[in-house]
């Protein structure tokens, strides 16, 4: 069962070797990273930096409904079965963040809860979609 999460940067979560009863969510900038095999489970997602607030450039892609369903779905699934969830962003402050505290949150994992560096769309994101899944008909 689910007991710790942490998140970190790409290059950590990149030389760390693979854990069978750990998942990661893995998030980049569409250049998928090189995790290395051996762990419980990897979810990808590829999204910017950004919050809703900053989304001026087209060329930019915002975390969507559907990435966030995802993610929630993913955690969901795999929770059971691992001890520790592993979360990775390029820079390993902002996106990872957002997912991670989330993750604490529902699972009533330790967390720091006075980091605000997290992305605040990543994380209202992941709440609504949570709420959805919560009221989806078995």
């Amino acid at each position: 069962m689910l007991n710790h999460v942490m998140f970190t940067n790409q290059g950590t979560a990149e030389n760390n070797p693979g854990m069978p009863d750990w998942a990661v969510v893995s998030i980049t900038d569409f250049e998928e990273a090189r995790i290395k095999p051996g762990w419980y489970a990897i979810h990808r997602s590829s999204f910017h930096d950004i919050d809703i607030d900053h989304a001026e450039h087209e060329s930019r892609l915002l975390m969507t409904e559907e990435q966030a369903l995802e993610i929630v779905d993913y955690v969901h699934a795999v929770a059971p079965h691992i001890e520790s969830m592993l979360v990775h962003c390029r820079g390993g402050v902002s996106r990872s963040a957002a997912v991670a505290k989330w993750i604490a949150e529902v699972f009533k994992l330790p967390f720091d809860h006075s980091y605000d560096l997290y992305n605040r769309h990543v994380y209202r994101q992941l709440v609504e979609a949570s709420e959805r899944r919560k009221r989806r008909p078995l």
